[in-house]
């Protein structure tokens, strides 16, 4: 014999699941938890640049995915990419002396203002010191998200180079 209680129990995921959905709200947290979190860079053709998007890099591992990029290019090319940002990112996209494409010139982490891990994140300046030596700084704007103000991050690549 089935107890009430486990009847009143059938009843009510019966009711729930042939379609008495009234209790039930939009935006209720349990429905978008069964949800599957889309990939960042599922849609991105292959790069250095895409660890960038991923959430929850510290400034230092932010720095870490930008230097290696432009370590990279300095290792291929020999030089740096110099100009205006728009020139730099030109470069790094393929408008250099090998035509080596290193990030698609619309990749997300290129914003106007530099490499940045998300719209609303600091940007991470690039400055070259010396193009033909492979020395650059980069410029991680701080939690005011201003740049060249005192909570700025300032990394030196080499990193034992004192600017």
């Amino acid at each position: 014999m089935v107890s009430p209680q486990k009847r009143l129990f059938w009843a009510e995921l019966r009711g729930g699941i042939s379609g008495d959905l009234r209790g039930i709200r939009p935006d209720d947290p349990a429905l978008k938890a069964a949800l599957p979190v889309p990939e960042v860079t599922a849609n991105l053709e292959p790069s250095p640049l895409n660890a960038l998007l991923k959430p929850g890099l510290s400034p230092q591992e932010q720095t870490d995915i930008v230097g290696q990029l432009l370590l990279d290019y300095w290792t291929n090319l020999q030089s740096l990419p110099v100009g205006t940002w728009e020139e730099t990112c030109a470069a790094l996209a393929g408008a250099n002396s090998k035509k080596l494409s290193l990030v698609a010139r619309d990749h997300p982490a290129l914003s106007p203002e530099g490499f940045r891990s998300g719209s609303a994140e600091p940007a991470i300046r690039f400055h070259v010191i010396s193009s033909s030596g492979g020395v650059f700084q980069l410029i991680y704007d701080g939690a005011d998200r201003k740049p060249y103000t005192d909570d700025d991050l300032i990394r030196n690549f080499p990193p034992d180079l004192d600017f």
